[in-house]
């Protein structure tokens, strides 16, 4: 944590089933003292890592069907709670267009053809027009989906997306004045 030099500007999220892990703790307890806003995810109500939080997300999921495991219900409770927060935050970010996650890195050609549906779907583009905008965009779905949308060049669908710290919708929004 200390290399991380958590700040004022940080949300530091501590997970421990149990809510007792010793390092889970100190952590928060230390970017606490750094000024960071932290929260506890955890299973048990009142726990050393709830104490330690500022807030707290408990997720009270009772004995697991193996004892001294908390892979089952716990792992699936968290990994569900932090699936949320992770989809809140992207969604914040203007990382996603409708119902669609637009900020899509196409590193392979799965991601290439997952990036030109999810163009088709938001601007109502065919195929070959989406495919076209993504290849002159660099390969940056964000920017192919401003060019779309606002119907301008990968320059000016560039600054938007840099004029609005990347959030989608506010750019488009931006490119089309």
């Amino acid at each position: 944590m200390k290399k991380r030099k958590p700040c004022k500007h940080d949300i530091v999220l501590g997970i421990a089933s149990s809510g007792r892990t010793p390092f889970t703790i100190a952590a928060v307890e230390y970017a606490n003292r750094r000024g960071a806003r932290t929260i506890a995810l955890t299973c048990n109500r009142n726990s050393p890592l709830e104490r330690a939080a500022d807030f707290a997300i408990v997720t009270v999921v009772g004995a697991e069907v193996l004892a001294g495991s908390s892979r089952m219900k716990a792992g699936t409770a968290h990994k569900m709670v932090l699936n949320m927060i992770s989809t809140g935050a992207m969604t914040r970010l203007g990382y996603v267009y409708g119902n669609l996650m637009v900020n899509v890195w196409t590193k392979n050609e799965k991601l290439v053809q997952r990036a030109i549906r999810i163009l088709e779907q938001a601007t109502g583009a065919d195929h070959d027009t989406a495919s076209h905008a993504l290849k002159a965009s660099g390969n940056r779905t964000p920017v192919a989906l401003v060019m779309l949308a606002a119907r301008v060049n990968r320059s000016q669908a560039a600054a938007a997306l840099k004029k609005t710290k990347g959030h989608a919708r506010r750019a488009i929004a931006i490119a089309k004045a």
